[in-house]
């Protein structure tokens, strides 16, 4: 939670020293909470003040929220919190797609100057089926019906080329942009 100590104290010169410790301590649980409770046992035990004398205290710490124990500036960090931490999530799923191109562009350099096979393993028909599980029953089927167990055939896969990824509009841009 960031303190601004000039605005802090510019803010709380008249309060007593226990007035200070209570308001730290709200502020420091509404941080973590997101919310004060509006309830004045609840808020006491907050505080670490004795009921009677969080009563003596309450108007002069209520003043610092609005609306049912809000803190605006709380409010304010809280957010920005949430955008910076979206922003660097955005940036290290950019930064994961930048450096799988890069390891992906070594591969195919690699493969075009030495001729090798793809660096992603696929498994022959013959070998898929030498591993298949033959612990059910078979049942005849009539020509033209599918097993339920077999995967459906789509798209290129039925064709016999490589299935396709689904990829937003906005990662084809930024690949495009990455790769040229």
């Amino acid at each position: 939670m960031p303190l601004y100590v000039g605005d802090y104290l510019g803010d709380t010169g008249h309060l007593t020293t226990t007035q200070h410790g209570a308001y730290l301590l709200l502020m420091m649980h509404y941080w973590r909470k997101g919310e004060l409770p509006d309830d004045d046992r609840q808020l006491s035990k907050i505080a670490k003040l004795p009921l009677k004398t969080w009563c003596e205290f309450r108007s002069t710490l209520q003043d610092f929220f609005h609306q049912g124990w809000k803190h605006k500036r709380i409010d304010a960090e809280l957010q920005k919190m949430m955008r910076v931490s979206e922003k660097r999530a955005i940036a290290g799923q950019k930064g994961g797609i930048g450096s799988a191109l890069a390891r992906m562009k070594l591969e195919n350099a690699s493969r075009s100057r030495h001729g090798s096979s793809p660096a992603i393993a696929v498994q022959s028909p013959a070998r898929a089926a030498a591993n298949a599980d033959h612990s059910h029953s078979h049942k005849s089927l009539p020509e033209g019906e599918a097993n339920s167990a077999d995967p459906p055939k789509q798209g290129s896969a039925a064709r016999g080329q490589e299935p396709s990824i689904v990829v937003s509009p906005e990662l084809a841009a930024y690949v495009a942009r990455r790769t040229t």
